[in-house]
């Protein structure tokens, strides 16, 4: 499945601490080749470790208790009069601290590690968005390599028309201008082969960048392009929804927001500082003890507004939540309902459109030669042809596009073609 299969993907990439070394790639590049290399090199994962490390700091800093504080005093001291020098004067020498009470620090720790937990889910968001844009990617160049295909079928149709030609000319049974014109036909052909060459080629830079790499290291990918696959269960799909990062965040927001809510009500609990120590009067040459202890008031009203603004916070986030999801299952239903159509119509074209063109071209091309069909009826029916396997790959290539998008979407793999072997 394709949840699992991002799963994998995923702990290979922690695995590799995305080192970001030269990764091997193959010449026959599978979308499973492709994805692993992306969360291993990819820049947009470099920034996790990083975060997460800023958070650990954070965090052992939230974990440390109030430090002791040494005080020292002196008082009646450098006066006038018989206070003038330090004969009278009050030394004081204490330690205090503070106690916090309602388990502040537990508190300040549980707060930043639910700020981990959403790294870690936007790290599995950010990881996903990568494996839907290298999915989409990957099957643009499979597209690219089927359109070049055609092109040079295209170009092949031309050279054999001409060569069909040739010997009907030299017979006096056709004009020598239709020579004229399928040489011209060739070179159109020539010119579109190439501009579809470029097409693949800049396919598979726009792929390779996807790892950080400029020059595109293999030669193809690997697909069974042609297999439409279903279009799943719907009401599947719509299960599934609930376990996509872009959804699964908002749980980890929300016991974020319940975190600051019990450190806001932790903060209602005033502390206590106390203070120990000795102090010594020079005058009497006498030492004693010292000992205060103090607190804060009204803390509940000092820490009313935190505590409204958690709460706030806590249901804007299950209003988000629920707009998502249906937002989600709006854009399920309506892909869903696009891809049974693609599939549909690649199906009448490929089991039915054009193996009745194949024939046509092979029935047009006797025709010919016998004299009973014109140079244009002979074109045309070639064109034909092409056009059809050029809106074959159109509609595959909307068939794979949907259903990687759906796939996002749900996490559930529909069995797509593109991904080859895994």
């Amino acid at each position: 499945m394709f949840h699992r299969y991002i799963v994998v993907c995923i702990f290979a990439a922690l695995i590799s601490s995305y080192s970001s070394a030269q990764i091997s790639i193959p010449d026959r590049l599978s979308l499973g080749d492709a994805i692993r290399a992306t969360l291993e090199s990819n820049p947009e994962m470099d920034r996790f470790p990083i975060r997460r490390e800023i958070l650990s700091g954070e965090r052992e800093t939230a974990d440390l208790s109030p430090a002791f504080t040494l005080n020292s005093e002196l008082e009646n001291a450098f006066g006038s009069g018989e206070l003038s020098g330090i004969s009278g004067s009050d030394f004081t020498l204490a330690i205090s601290n503070v106690i916090e009470m309602g388990d502040k620090r537990e508190a300040r720790v549980e707060t930043v590690n639910r700020r981990i937990d959403i790294l870690d889910a936007e790290q599995r968001v950010t990881e996903l968005d990568l494996i839907a844009e290298t999915t989409f990617r990957f099957i643009d160049v499979a597209v690219a390599q089927q359109r070049l295909n055609v092109q040079t079928e295209a170009t092949e149709l031309a050279l054999q028309t001409r060569n069909l030609l040739e010997p009907l000319v030299d017979a006096g049974q056709a004009p020598q201008l239709e020579i004229v014109r399928a040489d011209a036909a060739i070179r159109r052909a020539q010119i579109a082969q190439r501009s579809s060459e470029a097409d693949l080629e800049s396919a598979k830079i726009r792929l390779s960048t996807m790892w950080g790499n400029q020059a595109p290291e293999f030669d193809a990918v690997d697909t069974n392009f042609f297999e439409t696959g279903t279009a799943g269960s719907l009401n599947s799909l719509l299960l599934r929804l609930e376990t996509n990062p872009n959804i699964a965040i908002y749980a980890d927001e929300a016991r974020f927001q319940e975190a600051r809510i019990r450190e806001a009500r932790s903060r209602q609990n005033a502390d206590f500082q106390w203070s120990a120590g000795l102090r010594h009067n020079r005058a009497l040459n006498d030492t004693g003890l010292v000992f205060s202890i103090s607190m804060p008031l009204n803390m509940e009203e000092r820490s009313a507004g935190t505590l409204r603004s958690a709460r706030s916070s806590l249901q804007e986030v299950s209003v988000r939540r629920e707009s998502g999801l249906n937002t989600m299952r709006g854009e399920l239903y309506a892909l869903h309902e696009q891809l049974t159509q693609a599939i549909s119509e690649a199906q009448v074209l490929q089991d039915e459109v054009l193996p009745l063109l194949t024939d046509l071209i092979g029935q047009t091309q006797q025709a010919y030669q016998v004299g009973l069909y014109s140079y244009v009826e002979l074109i045309s029916t070639q064109q034909e042809y092409l056009d059809a396997e050029f809106a074959l790959i159109n509609s595959l290539s909307k068939v794979h596009t949907l259903r990687a998008e759906i796939e996002r979407l749900s996490g559930e793999s529909l069995g797509s073609s593109t991904q080859g072997e895994r």
